[in-house]
């Protein structure tokens, strides 16, 4: 068995973008014999309970922690940012294996993501939720006038997005040197 400290540190590494950036941590999560796991999952639901680190509540989700889901519930329900409610709601559902009440509390505070660069990752975090009323309005979101909106929309609920890239090409046609004329 390895040491469950040093487990700890792989799975849930520094909260900075170096450390997190492009990280993964299912493969190791996958590889944990019965008894890592329930060391880990105990160690991870007690860090949840102080700490507000979407990638515990992540980790949780992918070992389908039944045991988390009343901290994962606190999280939500302590929580004011519309978007961390869309994550927790998402993790939850997760493990449930679909929870009605966390996708419409999901439906609901989607009308209150506003800011565009939270907008991107959230469409992911819906789309994880399985709904057809979430996937209808993340839909209404594929022809955007900003490209970046168009794009996460799209690839988060598996539209191609060869045509919207090509639109974008032949938008932006004029010579590279001459930006300052767009």
């Amino acid at each position: 068995m390895r040491e469950i400290k040093q487990l700890l540190k792989e799975i849930i590494p520094p909260a900075d973008y170096q450390h997190r950036n492009g990280f993964s941590n299912e493969h190791i999560i996958l590889s944990l014999s019965e008894v890592e796991k329930v060391e880990v999952e105990r160690n991870l639901i007690e860090r949840l309970k102080k700490n507000d680190d979407i990638l515990i509540g992540e980790t949780l989700a992918i070992m389908k922690s039944e045991n988390s889901l009343q901290a994962l519930k606190k999280k939500l329900e302590s929580t004011k940012r519309a978007s961390t409610r869309i994550i927790w709601a998402s993790y939850i559902n997760e493990i449930k294996g679909g929870d009605e009440e966390m996708k419409n509390i999901a439906l609901n505070e989607f009308g209150n993501v506003t800011e565009k660069y939270t907008l991107l990752s959230t469409f992911h975090y819906l789309s994880r939720l399985n709904d057809p009323r979430i996937k209808e309005k993340i839909r209404s979101y594929i022809n955007h006038k900003d490209y970046l909106i168009a794009y996460n929309a799209r690839t988060s609920i598996g539209i191609d997005t060869k045509d919207l890239i090509e639109r974008e090409r032949e938008k932006n046609k004029s010579k590279w040197w001459q930006f300052w004329k767009q």
